[in-house]
């Protein structure tokens, strides 16, 4: 599918998070899957977590060419919801059920929320790096400031603006 599907992991569904991703779906259509609807058990050398929700998330991803994940950051990181996410992503580089290689060229994108201006630093990395090892594209992140600063809070519209220039080309 065209419209991007975003993975939405956050300890409050109705959170700072949340607005961000509003932002970008008010501008472009999209499909949204909040983690906390789901039991997604931790990644698993046995695979003994078959039986958890994870499997219904990643077929409804792999339906995507743009895969957006919306996290929080937490202690200069992912929250520990979307860590869950993000290990298990290597059940599809080990069980025969997924082609190697199945997210090579699809595009990854991050939503995040940040309320103290340093927090995001080397935030970024982590996506970018697992990109990289998926073959995946990276298109960016949407830092979406949600601390006390007003001059900082004001930048948020140019931001998104340019996030979703970059899922949108043209």
């Amino acid at each position: 599918m065209k419209k991007p599907i975003i993975i939405f992991g956050s300890a409050r569904s109705n959170g700072n998070t949340f607005e961000a991703i509003k932002v970008v779906t008010s501008k472009v259509d999209s499909t949204v899957i909040d983690l906390a609807n789901y039991k997604i058990g931790d990644y698993d050398y046995n695979h003994q977590n078959k039986a958890d929700d994870f499997s219904f998330i990643i077929e409804q991803v792999l339906k995507h060419e743009t895969i957006i994940l919306a996290t929080p950051v937490y202690w200069y990181t992912m929250s520990a919801i979307m860590k869950r996410f993000v290990d298990r992503l290597t059940d599809l580089l080990e069980l025969e059920k997924y082609p190697k290689e199945v997210l090579r060229n699809k595009n990854l994108a991050i939503i995040s929320s940040y309320g103290a201006p340093e927090g995001k630093n080397g935030f970024e990395e982590i996506f970018i790096n697992t990109a990289r090892y998926l073959g995946m594209n990276y298109l960016g992140c949407y830092f979406h400031y949600s601390g006390d600063d007003l001059e900082i809070r004001a930048l948020n519209a140019g931001l998104a603006d340019n996030f979703i220039g970059n899922l949108v080309p043209g």
